[in-house]
């Protein structure tokens, strides 16, 4: 993004999931448990989009948060946790979901296609299953052709279990990756990008202090950035 932005391309940035819930809702364990780490209160989204605006102004590019709900703080209609502990990892979407988050979702995006046409789509590869990565790829893929879309290494799902790549991928044979090298100044931008997401650093990485080292170490075992499109 960052790159491209300074080339003299116009790159948008869009976030889905960026709602709370609402005030005085009964939080799930799952989001009781993200809350805790994120260390933000009970209302943290408003903090993480600040966090996305810092990052968005770094890389020079433009941003719109969608106002969707994470899968954390989405309920069936008995009014239960559509996840429980870690079940939004791993690959299984909610039938709620993909009958209510999904056609939301294609609506939202169908409407920023047609403003901003974009040439190009870079969107999550969903390695690691993430349901909400999950989802927005197939918003993605229902609204863009195939040569029209990019998918990124989910990060740092991609790097706990290289084998999280492979099963997204599905069968390889249907796909072809593409390797971007980056400067020393590139891979300094990008660590200092995520470090502004300060929120999320220990979840993620351990610690702030960990964060460095191991996006140096994923991005020379990709030889820059690796990115994937259907064959």
């Amino acid at each position: 993004m960052y790159r491209l932005s300074h080339s003299g391309d116009e790159v948008l940035i869009a976030t889905v999931c960026t709602a709370d819930a609402p005030p005085g809702a009964v939080l799930s364990p799952s989001a009781q448990h993200e809350h805790r780490q994120w260390k933000l209160g009970d209302q943290p989204y408003e903090m993480r989009c600040i966090e996305d605006d810092a990052v968005a102004g770094l890389l020079g590019a433009s941003y719109v948060h969608m106002g969707l709900l994470d899968a954390i703080y989405r309920y069936d209609e008995y009014g239960q946790p559509l996840y429980s502990g870690k079940d939004f990892m791993g690959g299984h979407v909610h039938l709620s979901d993909w009958g209510n988050q999904f056609p939301a979702l294609v609506s939202l995006l169908d409407d920023l296609v047609v403003t901003f046409t974009p040439f190009r789509v870079y969107g999550p590869l969903a390695a690691g299953g993430h349901v909400d990565h999950i989802i927005t790829r197939r918003a993605i893929e229902q609204l863009c052709s195939p040569d029209q879309i990019i998918y990124y290494e989910d990060y740092p799902y991609a790097q706990k279990n290289p084998a999280a790549i492979v099963q997204a991928l599905g069968d390889a044979d249907n796909w072809r990756s593409s390797r971007i090298e980056l400067t020393d100044d590139e891979v300094e931008i990008r660590i200092e990008a995520i470090a502004r997401y300060e929120s999320q650093l220990a979840a993620v990485f351990g610690s702030a202090e960990d964060m460095p080292g191991l996006v140096r170490e994923y991005v020379g075992s990709t030889g820059g950035e690796r990115y994937w499109e259907q064959a």
